[in-house]
């Protein structure tokens, strides 16, 4: 039986973070890894290795940005795909998040529907991609 992937929610509203577990509920996939601040998810996306990343764009402190530059940089989430949640959906607020590296931009207040749409399709990709890169030393 395989492992239920993994979904690294980077929130730091418990609000937020309820909205998404009761999204979640009852489904049998993803497993959901919480994390409320940028050092805690950077610890978390190292050990527990995230299929796909939710990251709240608005994150206080370091930020989204310098969080995802960083999550790009590890080995182990550097192809995972990053949904990103963001009020601000204006065209340039949206073009910024891609060129970041975000694979697709969810406004606020999360939607149930584009929601869920959204993580299938990032699990698939992650799926696809995952399958399609070569064993590890370790794997063998």
């Amino acid at each position: 039986m395989a492992a239920r992937p993994r979904l690294l929610y980077v929130e730091e509203h418990a609000e937020s973070l309820e909205l998404v577990e009761r999204l979640l509920a009852g489904r049998k996939y993803p497993l959901l890894v919480r994390a409320g601040s940028v050092d805690l998810a950077l610890k978390l996306a190292r050990r527990r290795q995230p299929e796909v990343m939710l990251i709240n764009l608005e994150l206080a402190g370091v930020g989204a940005p310098e969080l995802m530059r960083r999550l790009r940089a590890e080995p182990a989430t550097r192809a995972a795909p990053i949904l990103a949640l963001a009020a601000d959906t204006r065209p340039s607020a949206v073009v910024k998040g891609l060129e970041a590296g975000v694979f697709l931009y969810l406004a606020k207040p999360l939607q149930a529907e584009p929601f869920i749409e959204a993580l299938a399709y990032a699990l698939e990709f992650a799926a696809v991609e995952r399958s399609e890169q070569p064993l590890s030393k370790e794997s063998k």
